[in-house]
């Protein structure tokens, strides 16, 4: 078992406002802050370890430890007691604490390591060590009968930035979607019960997706359930707070927008993602790209995490944009501090020497992030001018823009042949499934015999686990609705100004995510509705759409102003109805005078919550945040996941682990 020294101290996120991210200069301003929901999870972690007497080691699921990094800092705690943290896993390690604590996931191997450390230390009788288990969100049955004395931590929603929410359940979609394993959606409607005991509740709730509906109903019945409880209480404190400072909730199934995700992410964020992977804001990368001594001869070439969320306020200036444009950003940026070192030679005073050296610790901070994220683009640079990445992406753009010919399916064919990566392989197909309605029979099985001949019959159920989830099928006869969805909601936008843009589909250099374009729909005005949005013409124009407008009607002209800006699904529902799910919408009751902002400044900006069942993207954050500062939205966003996923992370989810499935729970049934 490895020890880990300590938690990145780095990695804390200040709990500053959304608004300071997406609206710095903006004199409105939303109400809610992260930094509660980070408190709330610090005060349980703080209460479990001083529950607990003496000096104790902490042994972390490693599945959870970016996420508890985000949380508490080592030295905090080590104020409490913690002398040493490991990584859970197999093997024995050195005791030197009377008291183990282990946090995790209760996942069945987890349950294998622990109950052989059990049983290894019960060989000495004299150790008289005291194991603590707490699983991270919620215990399970299975796991109650293999430990009987475990609590739990409730660590559910992980805040990974200013307006960034994480639950951090890996293989949500794998779970929902192929498995059909709703505990996960159970952990997201006890976080956000708890969350509006926080926040107050949340009056509105409209949702597209099988698992979207069924989060619903749960949330609506833990509700129920929670306020019978409190009712057949002696308790007069109330259990929801009057004012709600989020006015709804948006929930999407990833079914429901399966083409985004198999689309390769062209921001700088996204691309930092797919290149090296972004965990728990995490990115481990060669200690030679993030090394500051000058001396590269004496750089190790080994692997170091490196923090990245907007307490880097060059990331934050960046992250966001089309990768494009971020060289001459940090060119720009690169000149001013050259300038502002250049300064030192205008000074003359004791005063301004004083200023200067004020100024010196800012500008020595600003050079390392600038020569971390120059190292990093110019990594980066070398992947995108790869023929082999930009003729990928080329026929993915195709795709997507409807155009299926032979030669790009030919390409496909040559990429197999060719032995290239089977994520790679698994993206490009599913998109050619997903925007063709299925692929033609006799197509398919040529794909299918190809793939196993090419990459192993394991694959056999990897193609049977894609066709499950809808990501590679034959087609059926249906009709495909794919040309309607991008017909009428406008994903293909030309000549998009990626240093300047006016759309979401900079983010994809063209294409706009579906997901975030369902999210757009339902925050237009209500007179918006169905008619063209400034900076995108004929968006949503009434002429090409396939809509049917009814904003126009009498109903519409004398609503009311307060409700024009109000979240829903109306006059988008010939668009649903094409996409994967049921749609619904839906009131929270509440208290008389527990009205969103009845009590609160009309100036500020209303916030939504932004929920994705599945998984969620680096590019569709970005394009949440690009969508928030658009004058006919006038509302900010906070986004919550079940975790961040890209197309090889969807993709490695489905592929075949059966072997080493069986594998582990072999293990674990012999050492039980």
């Amino acid at each position: 078992m490895s020890t880990i020294s300590s938690f990145p101290q780095e990695s804390s996120v200040t709990g500053t406002s959304i608004t300071n991210l997406n609206h710095e200069n903006s004199s409105d301003s939303s109400s809610f802050s992260t930094t509660i929901l980070r408190d709330f999870a610090r005060k349980e972690l703080i209460d479990i370890l001083d529950s607990i007497r003496g000096k104790k080691s902490l042994v972390i699921d490693p599945a959870i430890s970016g996420s508890l990094s985000l949380i508490a800092e080592f030295s905090l705690l080590k104020e409490h007691g913690v002398e040493n943290i490991y990584h859970l896993q197999s093997g024995r390690f050195n005791i030197q604490c009377q008291n183990l604590v282990y946090i995790c996931r209760p996942k069945m191997i987890n349950m294998k390591y622990i109950t052989e450390h059990i049983h290894q230390n019960s060989n000495n009788p004299d150790n008289g060590i005291g194991y603590y288990i707490y699983f991270v969100p919620r215990r399970t049955m299975i796991c109650e009968r293999v430990l009987e004395d475990e609590g739990e931590y409730h660590l559910d929603i992980v805040p990974l930035d200013d307006d960034l929410l994480s639950m951090e359940l890996d293989n949500s979609f794998k779970d929902l979607f192929l498995d059909g394993d709703m505990t996960s959606l159970y952990y997201v409607a006890k976080a956000l019960l708890k969350l509006q005991t926080i926040v107050g509740i949340i009056p509105k709730i409209i949702g597209k997706g099988k698992c979207a509906n069924y989060l619903k109903d749960t949330l609506f019945n833990l509700r129920r359930e929670l306020e019978a409880n409190h009712a057949n209480s002696i308790s007069s404190i109330p259990l929801f707070p009057l004012n709600s400072e989020i006015d709804s909730l948006i929930i999407l199934d990833r079914s429901v927008d399966l083409i985004t995700p198999m689309c390769t992410q062209l921001t700088y964020e996204g691309l930092i993602d797919e290149v090296y992977g972004i965990k728990s804001t995490f990115v481990e990368l060669d200690s030679s790209l993030v090394g500051f001594s000058q001396d590269t001869a004496n750089i190790s070439h080994k692997l170091k995490k490196i923090p990245l969320n907007s307490n880097d306020k060059l990331f934050s200036q960046i992250r966001d944009m089309n990768f494009a444009v971020v060289g001459g950003i940090l060119s720009q940026v690169a000149r001013r501090i050259q300038d502002d070192y250049e300064g030192r030679h205008q000074v003359k005073t004791v005063s301004q020497i004083r200023d200067f050296i004020g100024k010196l610790t800012n500008l020595r901070a600003e050079h390392q992030f600038l020569r971390l994220h120059t190292n990093m683009t110019e990594e980066i640079r070398k992947y995108t001018l790869d023929s082999d990445f930009n003729k990928f992406l080329e026929v993915q753009q195709n795709f997507v823009a409807g155009i299926t010919s032979h030669n790009y399916i030919e390409y496909i064919e040559e990429m197999i042949n060719n032995q290239q990566s089977i994520q790679k392989t698994i993206r490009l197909l599913s998109l050619l499934s997903s925007v063709s309605g299925g692929i033609k029979a006799k197509s398919y099985e040529f794909f299918r015999k190809e793939i196993v001949q090419t990459y192993g019959y394991q694959h056999i159920i990897t193609l049977d686990n894609l066709s499950k989830v809808g990501l590679f099928k034959k087609h059926d006869g249906t009709k495909n609705t794919y040309p309607a969805v991008k017909k009428g909601l406008k994903l293909i936008v030309d000549d998009v100004d990626e240093y300047s843009p006016n759309d979401i589909s900079y983010v994809y250099s063209g294409y706009a995510p579906i997901s975030v374009r369902l999210i757009q729909c339902a925050c237009l005005p209500s007179n918006s509705k169905g008619m063209s949005l400034p900076g995108t013409s004929s968006l949503f124009n009434t002429t090409t759409s396939i809509l049917t407008s009814n904003t126009n009607n009498s109903d519409n002209n004398n609503s009311d102003d307060n409700n024009a800006n109000n979240v829903s699904w109306k006059g988008w529902e010939d668009i649903l109805k094409l996409l994967p799910g049921p749609s619904f919408e839906e009131e929270q009751s509440v208290s008389n005078n527990s009205i969103y902002f009845n009590k609160k400044n009309q100036n500020q900006r209303k916030v939504s919550m932004i929920l994705f069942l599945g998984g969620c993207t680096f590019t569709e954050i970005s394009s949440l945040r690009f969508l928030s500062q658009q004058e006919d939205i006038q509302r900010d966003f906070i986004i919550l996941t079940t975790d961040i996923t890209n197309g090889n992370t969807l993709v490695d989810s489905l592929i075949n682990q059966v072997r080493d499935e069986l594998k582990s729970l072999t293990n674990v049934n012999h050492s039980l």
